[in-house]
């Protein structure tokens, strides 16, 4: 499976297949006090997952909730020598692992099953490129591009 993340400004994110349809957007609200809150939304505009940066600085790191519950605990463990970002949960352990911030493996324990790629479009933005076999697959993975973004790309400026 393929997906394509592009930054739409202001910590939006529309995720589209290799058909150019829009799967996923990725919206930001802000609260009152405390971190703004990210949420990948399906197709037809629900909710599914919400994010949160939890610790700001050189090493971030975030949650991934659904329904309140924390599925997934995010944390940027190397920003430039072999950059590497651990996504970690009751269910669920993956690593994005690179030798450059343009490049990552997703690899689960079982190995590589997966690979998200920066491009940088014809304006100079960036864009992320998922692919991840099917079997794998879960409707968070948008926001692993949407991590490397805060970590490493726009969203990090």
């Amino acid at each position: 499976m393929e997906l394509i993340v592009i930054p739409t400004g202001s910590g939006k994110y529309n995720v589209i297949d290799t058909k150019d349809r829009k799967v996923y957007s990725v919206t930001k609200k802000r609260k009152l006090v405390g971190n703004p809150i990210t949420t990948l939304h399906d197709a037809s505009g629900y909710a599914l997952y919400t994010m949160v940066r939890t610790e700001s600085g050189k090493k971030p790191s975030f949650q991934i909730s659904l329904n309140g519950t924390v599925v997934l605990r995010v944390q940027c463990k190397s920003m430039f020598l072999n950059p590497c970002i651990a996504f970690d949960g009751p269910d669920y352990a993956f690593e994005l692992r690179g030798e450059k911030v343009t490049h990552f493996e997703i690899c689960r324990s079982d190995g590589v099953i997966g690979i998200l790629d920066t491009e940088i479009q014809t304006n100079g933005d960036p864009k992320y490129r998922i692919t991840i076999e099917q079997k794998f697959f879960d409707d968070f993975f948008p926001l692993f591009a949407v991590v490397v973004d805060k970590c490493y790309g726009t969203g990090a400026k």
